[in-house]
Order: C-alpha cells, then structure tokens, then sequence
C-alpha cells in the first residue's frame, strides 16, 4: 500500500496546478484535512458536468473513478447527487473545476 496524501495538501496542490494551466478551480466545501473524501466536479460550462471521486484502488493505491456515470449530466443532477454525498458524509471536500473540455485536472496529480 502506497502512503496517502492528505486530503487537504491534495487539494491545495490540485487548485494550485490548476491556476497554472489556466483553469478555474474553485474549493466548494472543505472537509477533514487528513483523510476526508474528495470530489472534483467538472463544469463545462454549458449546463452539464461529471463528478470524480478519488478512491482506493485494489492494490492500495489511489485513483479517480467518475461516479456520475459515462455521461455528461445536467448541472442540477450533479448538485442533487454532491447534496446525498454530504448527508451521507458531513467530512467530503469537493472542488469545482471550470474546465470546457471536460477532463478533470486532478488526474494529473495522482
């Protein structure tokens, strides 16, 4: 098992990489700093958008799964489904990312 990046030096490190390539980044809700779950929402920016949760791969290491599905859904689904996320989760981080070509940005990072 690989050591764990905090949540929250992850987060910093991703807005950060983000304001290098130009793409708007934007921390939505802060959670526990060590070990609270992420997500990133995708925005293009033409009323549809993706949601990215980062996960526990099976051999222990990290990485991006996109849980909205394949498709690209209307920006008030992903509000609905980030609004269960934090019933079920008061700790979740989630950052938004302003990006029209879709991908998500963290992915780099990992």
């Amino acid at each position: 098992m690989e050591p764990r990046v905090k949540t929250g030096i992850l987060v910093q490190a991703g807005i950060r990489y983000c304001e290098g390539k130009l793409i708007t980044a934007m921390l939505r809700r802060r959670g526990d700093a060590d070990a609270g779950a992420l997500f990133i929402k995708v925005n293009r920016l033409d009323g549809s958008a993706a949601l990215f949760a980062r996960v526990t791969s099976f051999e222990g290491g990290t990485e991006w799964q996109r849980s909205s599905g394949e498709d690209w859904l209307p920006d008030a689904d992903i509000e609905q489904r980030l609004e269960s996320e934090i019933r079920f989760d008061p700790d979740i981080w989630i950052v938004e990312v302003e990006n029209p070509g879709g991908e998500n940005p963290f992915e780099e990072l990992s």
